[in-house]
């Protein structure tokens, strides 16, 4: 062969003297070529050399290559923690390098919004997919851009990128599609990331930003925010099916989920997933499995439920439900929230209606209903472990619709208002939390507030002493600056007295007067001066911390009844 070689050689240099036109020698530029001949590339080319795939680029092809710069691969070296390529295996490089190949040449003219097939393999005979985007020049996978285009070679066409592709896993297919953004934000919430970023592999049915804002709207959420782990676990894990199922290798019936349930798939025209969820994207292949994009959020049937419906699956919540319905606070606490409910069941319901001289509640008016109900819902999500000696506001409105409080101690169990239990807690829903309680709870007035707080016990007695329990659960409103019990103390030790006991109502009812001032008056309204009490005047001095006369400290503001406002002060004021 190397004769016969040797003799063409002769026989055409023969023909070209005797010609004297040499024919011109015919050259190849190939893609490795080009690359070869531009510095900005000597990283990729050391790559190819190292990976053993300089040949295959210097084949016929055609290729279409994406070049990533010298200062792209020192970035994902960097990123990788690598000094050099040394620090590469050319089973690392080659399938990173391969996800930059697409088979035939695509001129930049010719991309399009979509996935395209790279050489990168993927699960079994597939080929990992990469992102392209033409809205605003080319991008690739949501990052990395095309800064130079349509660099031709005799084997195919360059185009020079500012990043290199890393090979997806279905995660980092859902990462760089910003059209699935709102399933990476619950499935990193979920906590799923590191197991869809396994071997796999898994089949993943991806629901649009569409299908989730959808369902927010069906379940009366505001989002993924709205939503615990334990909410999108279930869910998340009912998208996912083990192993590379491509869209041809689909068939009508029935497949088990990695969450254990099963899915319903209809194949016909189109693919739809429990008989209303459709594919409308197939195919997306990464590294760990493939990616089917869907219009709808599946849901198994033990999905998690709102409040209201988490309380219409427990039948001791059935009054509950009834008053709510009743009350037209249903759609409120089926909306986004977070709420916390603390739910009386139904015997303490039955309790309240006997307290009440009611046989049912169509002997309560809407307007008695919504008080009660909203006395007993938060505007966020507090769970049992979250809550601490204290008050909260409630739902429930007091004057100039300032939202009324609740005293919460955890010492022992959580009791509520000092006499309701929790009895069972942490009940989660889509849109916040459900704590079952022993007893329906009823909005205080001003005198109910000391009355549920221990705290108070001896302003208590002094007021029934006094015979102004009637006046002060009147219609008011009345600002209590409300001592505590030490302050009694150190009065009665002032007085040289042993009690309420040794203080008649004519001693109390001028010191108690002095107390309180006409009107809703909370600690974001105080300002220094003199303010007008039932028994003359007081000085407030505003500053870090709110004094009256002087010498009594606000310890405790806003605590907010349905006639008034109290404020905890350490010192018994006296006229």
């Amino acid at each position: 062969m190397v004769i016969s070689l040797i003799a063409m050689i002769g026989f055409v240099s023969c023909e070209e003297d005797e010609d004297k036109d040499p024919k011109k020698e015919e050259t190849t530029n190939t893609i490795v070529d080009v690359a070869s001949s531009d510095e900005s590339f000597s990283t990729l080319v050391a790559a190819l050399e190292k990976a053993d795939l300089a040949e295959t680029l210097t084949g016929s092809g055609p290729f279409t290559v994406f070049a990533p710069t010298n200062a792209a691969f020192e970035r994902l070296l960097s990123d990788l923690g690598a000094g050099s390529l040394d620090d590469l295996t050319a089973g690392q490089l080659t399938p990173i390098l391969l996800y930059h190949v697409i088979s035939g040449e695509v001129m930049s003219g010719d991309l399009s919004n979509g996935y395209v097939s790279t050489l990168s393999p993927g699960p079994g005979d597939t080929y990992a997919d990469v992102l392209v985007n033409t809205d605003e020049g080319v991008t690739l996978n949501g990052s990395s851009s095309v800064t130079q285009a349509d660099l031709e070679a005799s084997n195919g066409v360059i185009h020079v990128i500012d990043e290199v592709l890393v090979p997806p896993t279905v995660v980092d297919m859902a990462v760089n599609n910003q059209g699935l953004s709102i399933l990476v934000e619950a499935v990193l919430k979920a906590e799923l990331e590191g197991t869809l970023s396994g071997d796999g592999p898994f089949t993943v049915f991806a629901p649009s930003n569409e299908a989730f804002e959808a369902l927010f709207s069906e379940l009366g959420v505001g989002g993924i925010a709205d939503l615990s782990k334990t909410d999108l676990t279930p869910i998340l894990e009912y998208h996912v099916v083990s192993g590379n199922v491509l869209a041809s290798d689909l068939t009508s019936g029935t497949v088990t989920t990695i969450g254990g349930k099963d899915l319903s798939i209809e194949v016909g025209s189109s693919v739809t997933i429990n008989g209303n969820a459709t594919v409308v994207s197939t195919d997306i292949q990464s590294t760990n499995g493939v990616v089917h994009v869907i219009d709808q959020v599946l849901l198994p049937e033990n999905a998690p439920k709102n409040i209201v419906e988490t309380a219409m699956a427990n039948d001791q919540f059935s009054i509950l439900v009834d008053a709510l319905s009743k009350a037209d606070l249903a759609s409120t606490l089926e909306g986004a929230g977070p709420f916390t409910v603390f739910a009386p069941t139904n015997t303490a319901f039955q309790s309240l209606l006997s307290d009440l001289g009611a046989s049912s509640l169509d002997d309560l008016t809407v307007d008695q209903l919504i008080s009660i109900l909203l006395y007993h819902v938060k505007d966020a999500r507090v769970m049992s472990e979250d809550l601490s000696n204290g008050y909260i506001t409630t739902l429930s409105t007091g004057p100039n619709d300032a939202l009324t409080t609740m005293l919460v101690e955890t010492d022992g169990g959580v009791t509520l208002n000092g006499s309701t239990s929790v009895t069972a807690a942490d009940i989660e829903a889509l849109n916040g939390v459900i704590h079952q309680v022993d007893k329906v709870l009823m909005p205080p007035n001003v005198v109910d507030i000391a009355v549920n707080n221990s705290n108070f016990s001896t302003l208590v007695e002094a007021v029934q002493k006094a015979e102004l329990v009637t006046t002060l659960s009147g219609d008011g409103p009345f600002t209590v600056f409300a001592p505590s019990n030490e302050a009694f103390d150190a009065l009665f030790e002032d007085l040289g007295v042993g009690g309420i006991a040794d203080l008649s109502k004519s001693d109390l009812t001028p010191i108690l007067q002095y107390h309180v001032v006409s009107g809703n008056v909370r600690s974001g309204d105080l300002s220094s001066g003199t303010v007008t009490t039932l028994n003359g005047d007081i000085t407030v001095d505003v500053g870090d911390q709110v004094l009256i006369n002087s010498r009594a400290t606000v310890t405790a503001a806003d605590i907010q009844g349905t006639n008034g406002v109290v404020h905890a002060i350490d010192s018994v004021l006296v006229p």
